[in-house]
């Protein structure tokens, strides 16, 4: 079993002085307010979470043709503006542009949800699809897209709003749930670390891999992680250094250990 621990060039530019930690998001409330009348008998449930100790909550709900998205924060679906249908509704995609999101005196932008369907091909690892599979009825993923706005306290030399996209990680693909208890929470402009990219890359030792390493915040549940769009945001020469620390084969003796930076965008 190999680990590996990550750590950044420039690293002032990530560190965020807040007290706030992944593993806080258990304790974030999964309840609603208020909800409408569904049209279908399985909506489907997110919440955004917003700032650096996620006191800013959001919830989306799709239901079917239609997504509704708490924009204001205040838990009530059923008011006016916060149904949205479809721009494109197939088989296989629907295309929601929800706007902006009011979060104080804050303005996040540009939220989009997409809805998609995979194939065992696509997704390229029997296990997550089959997880796929038994969520939905059809075999759908979702992206989410926002540009958030970042709080004043926040220091960091860096735009004024962060372009975040979430629609898969190492542990697998975004899947709404099915209820508000089982939602996926999505952490934006929170403390930032590393992940994995994708849920199908391996590591094994002899063999040449490529490895894919993004910028952003962990949230509740798999492919939930908050990928920082680096461009403009993360200098050119802010290079992730992964230290590789792999079992020797001769029992007793020390790990081989070994140092590689990550130079190469995609």
């Amino acid at each position: 079993m190999r680990t590996a621990s990550f750590s950044l060039a420039a690293a002032a530019l990530l560190c965020c002085a807040v007290n706030a930690r992944p593993d806080d998001l258990s304790r974030v409330p999964r309840t609603i307010a208020r909800e409408p009348a569904y049209q279908t008998k399985s909506p489907r449930y997110c919440l955004l979470v917003f700032g650096p100790n996620a006191k800013t909550r959001v919830w989306l709900v799709q239901d079917g043709d239609f997504l509704y998205v708490d924009r204001n924060g205040n838990g009530d679906l059923t008011e006016k503006g916060k149904r949205i249908e479809a721009n494109r509704k197939d088989k296989e995609y629907r295309d929601f542009q929800a706007g902006d999101i009011t979060d104080g005196s804050l303005t996040h932008t540009g939220l989009s949800v997409y809805q998609l369907a995979v194939s065992p091909e696509s997704v390229a690892n029997d296990k997550e699809f089959t997880r796929i599979k038994d969520a939905n009825p059809q075999p759908w993923t979702w992206w989410v897209r926002v540009a958030a706005e970042r709080p004043t306290e926040d220091a960091r030399s860096l735009p004024k709003r962060i372009h975040y996209l979430v629609n898969g990680d190492g542990t697998g693909y975004l899947l709404f749930g099915d209820r508000p208890e089982t939602a996926p929470i999505i952490h934006l402009n929170g403390p930032w670390t590393f992940a994995l990219q994708d849920v199908k890359q391996r590591l094994r030792v002899g063999h040449a891999s490529k490895l894919q390493v993004g910028v952003g915040t962990m949230g509740i549940g798999p492919g939930t992680f908050s990928w920082v769009i680096y461009n403009d945001t993360i200098p050119a020469d802010a290079y992730p250094v992964a230290r590789f620390s792999l079992p020797s084969k001769q029992s007793g003796s020390k790990p081989i250990e070994q140092t590689v930076t990550f130079k190469k965008r995609c």
